[in-house]
């Protein structure tokens, strides 16, 4: 478990490299911040109910695979495009179930909650300052498959500005979130959020951290790949002045796929 500060919360750590591993190939992996602390030790159910929401349009059609190969794993209603209102958010946090998972845009004015917001369904937008009027107690786990929910957009990062969707949803109740570093590849995304659910549903015990640190693992070594001619248009790896060497047998071995997720909060 570690607790960041600085610019040292930009750093995806389960991709720290020694030569010859990376550090999430040997430990499970969560962040804890203040808002964490009061939740920590909360054991979560173990047969998981969920909500998701996601947007497809215009550039995310990998979403509608990803809520239906969840909704295969979890019990409860998805909510896509056009059903994916605030209305419709607001009203499932009322009574939530333990997960609430979303897939979609999220963009970041550092310092400024009126125009960072959160993308719904029919191009409307959630403001970080309407947020403040959810609430997120009940929910165990608040995935954000979206890009850059975790930290701050463009100009001067000190790691001070840093609070995007994950960090106000914590605050307003949330037990633990899964939010992302840097843009996200949709296939990829997709197929790592379905694993995850898959394993740690699999048996009983099985930890959020080592859910998700087991589905991270999968897409490095190449276990996890897409059906012929899913590669999204934008799987392809910043490398420029890099070694590494893309492998057709694990397309999504780079760390610009699996490494932007992270978990905050409660690890159980």
């Amino acid at each position: 478990m570690w607790s960041l500060d600085d610019v040292l919360r930009y750093v995806p750590i389960g991709a720290l490299f020694d030569g010859k591993e990376y550090l999430i190939q040997r430990f499970r992996i969560s962040v804890f911040t203040s808002a964490s602390l009061a939740r920590l030790t909360s054991p979560p159910d173990h047969g998981w109910k969920w909500a998701g929401f996601g947007v497809t349009k215009p550039d995310l059609p990998a979403v509608e695979a990803e809520l239906n190969g969840i909704g295969r794993i979890l019990e409860g209603p998805k909510l896509l495009d056009d059903d994916f209102t605030e209305s419709a958010l607001h009203d499932t946090l009322i009574a939530p179930p333990p997960v609430v998972h979303i897939a979609s845009h999220f963009t970041l004015a550092p310092g400024d909650y009126s125009h960072s917001f959160l993308m719904l369904g029919g191009g409307h937008k959630l403001t970080l300052d309407k947020l403040q009027g959810f609430r997120f107690t009940g929910v165990q786990l608040l995935t954000l498959s979206a890009c850059e929910t975790g930290m701050g957009g463009s100009g001067r990062r000190t790691g001070a500005e840093v609070e995007s969707f994950g960090a106000a949803a914590q605050k307003l109740g949330a037990k633990a979130v899964i939010a992302s570093l840097w843009p996200v590849d949709d296939r990829s995304t997709s197929l790592l959020m379905q694993e995850f659910y898959r394993i740690r549903e699999s048996s009983a015990g099985v930890t959020k951290a080592e859910a998700l640190q087991r589905a991270q693992i999968r897409l490095l070594n190449g276990d996890v790949k897409p059906g012929p001619g899913e590669l999204s248009a934008r799987s392809t790896a910043p490398t420029r002045g890099a070694s590494f060497r893309p492998d057709p047998n694990a397309p999504y071995a780079h760390p610009f796929y699996w490494a932007p997720f992270f978990l905050i909060g409660n690890w159980q």
